[in-house]
């Protein structure tokens, strides 16, 4: 400790004599109470472009290294406490291992093996976090401390790109004539994303908390996020934003008295013209250019990844040309040099999640990603049957909220590309621990004798002490 203490004393970056020190309270910290880490990643997600150390240890993520640690601890835990591997049970492993088969065989025949063993190791990766997620979660984590690290962190994200814009801080945004927020990423389209997956957590907030304060917090959290998405400039994002809004309005109103109802009309539409007076005129004209018929040339070349993307499809059906490929097979085509833009590289993403895997891994990768998502939207489903016939309705609007995170963040996919997307792989993980907490929660309520509220391959019991 001494030596590593004094060490960086002699370089050039003397603050880093503090990380060994820090450090080691941090292991002791994590040793008893595992599950802070998991929580420290979660809350990293929206801050892509600070996730590195710095300094010689640039190349260094905080969020692997934290995985790293917490490994560690579940090994060590392990060794003492046979009991914890029920907790990675799962009916989600069949998906994540054929679709990872899929991935290495696809590779083995790809033209560019470099880069798609590059995404190999990004599916290990995300196995890993979702090994993680469903060990390291209970019933009090998915319900209380989770959804408030999502809302928290995205909300600060969003704060930090509300700064950017106003203030012109060009580390929380991107151009120089046109300025668009990018928060704590390194594209505001990614940050548009984040927004919209952390919408429910923050209207469930707002419509279940029983502290008038905590209602006031989530009041503000959502004016800064609407704000936040205006300043991406981001026309998917503003559309899938609506929707959402739409979707949360529609299921958080059946509890409203008609009072409470035409108070909620009055402060909406006061909210949207006093919105409509500040956004400022070209976010309008931006959004315009959806259904202008004059020539867009951003839609035009995503135009050509569909083009590009059947193509490959056509070529190479079943397998694929290898996972994360895709841009390698856009910059060799000739809408590359079409729509070349100087100082900016042809090796773009095909701008749709689900596009990247069909040519990446064919179509058997296609099935076994989309089997694995339809999955967790069947373990949240089932969790909330489970939470209604225990007349559990809070807990039922909660996993309700979980569900429209999910299937609005797999919409916006449709027009961003990230596989390995992290708030997704939470919420595959977490859809499990939803399905555990209500049936252990069945269990208790159920007459004596009844037996586990699901059985069969969908379903893993939940530990014997929780029981």
């Amino acid at each position: 400790m001494i030596l590593a203490s004094v060490m960086p004393l002699l370089t050039d970056y003397p603050y880093l004599a503090l990380a060994p020190g820090l450090g080691l309270l941090f292991l002791f910290l994590i040793g008893r109470r595992p599950e802070l880490g998991l929580y420290a990643i979660i809350f990293l997600i929206p801050f892509g472009n600070f996730r590195d150390l710095g300094g010689p240890l640039e190349k260094i993520k905080i969020h692997w290294l934290l995985a790293l640690v917490l490994l560690l601890v579940l090994a060590l835990r392990l060794l003492s406490d046979r009991t914890l591997m029920a907790r990675f049970r799962s009916n989600l492993w069949p998906w994540f291992l054929l679709f990872l088969a899929i991935s290495l065989l696809s590779t083995f025949f790809s033209d560019y093996k470099s880069n798609a063993a590059e995404q190999v190791v990004l599916t290990l990766v995300a196995i890993v976090f979702f090994a993680l997620t469903i060990s390291l979660t209970d019933k009090t984590g998915v319900t209380r401390h989770i959804p408030a690290v999502i809302a928290a962190s995205v909300s600060i994200g969003s704060l930090s790109a509300v700064v950017g814009t106003l203030f012109h801080v060009a580390v929380f945004s991107e151009g120089d004539t046109f300025s668009r927020s990018t928060g704590g990423t390194a594209d505001p389209n990614a940050l548009a994303m984040q927004i919209i997956f952390g919408l429910p957590f923050v209207v469930f907030w707002l419509t279940h908390a029983r502290h008038r304060l905590v209602k006031l917090l989530a009041l503000a959290m959502l004016l800064i996020n609407i704000v936040a998405m205006v300043g991406t400039f981001s026309r998917s994002g503003a559309i899938v934003m609506g929707l959402t809004l739409a979707i949360l309005s529609f299921i958080n109103v059946k509890g409203l008295t008609s009072r409470q109802l035409g108070l909620l009309f009055a402060g909406a539409a006061a909210v949207m013209l006093v919105g409509a007076a500040m956004v400022p005129q070209s976010f309008w004209e931006r959004q315009a250019t959806l259904v202008s018929s004059k020539q867009d040339r951003s839609l035009n070349r995503r135009g050509s990844y569909l083009i590009v993307a059947r193509d490959a499809i056509v070529d190479r059906p079943i397998l694929g040309h290898g996972p994360g490929t895709f841009r390698d097979l856009y910059t060799t085509s000739d809408w590359a040099q079409r729509y070349d833009k100087k100082g900016s590289t042809n090796r773009r993403f095909a701008h749709n999640t689900y596009l990247e895997v069909l040519v990446g891994t064919g179509l058997l990768g296609f099935f076994f990603f989309i089997a694995l998502l339809l999955t967790a939207m069947r373990n949240l489903l089932r969790a909330r049957r489970l939470f209604l016939k225990c007349d559990d309705g809070y807990h039922a609007d909660q996993v309700l909220h979980y569900l429209v995170a999910l299937c609005v963040l797999l919409l916006y996919l449709t027009m961003f590309s990230d596989v390995f997307q992290k708030f997704m792989l939470l919420s595959i993980g977490l859809s499990q621990v939803w399905l555990r907490v209500a049936d252990t929660v069945a269990v208790e309520k159920a007459p004596v004798g009844a037996g586990p509220a699901t059985t069969g391959f969908d379903y893993w019991p939940p530990l014997r002490e929780e029981r």
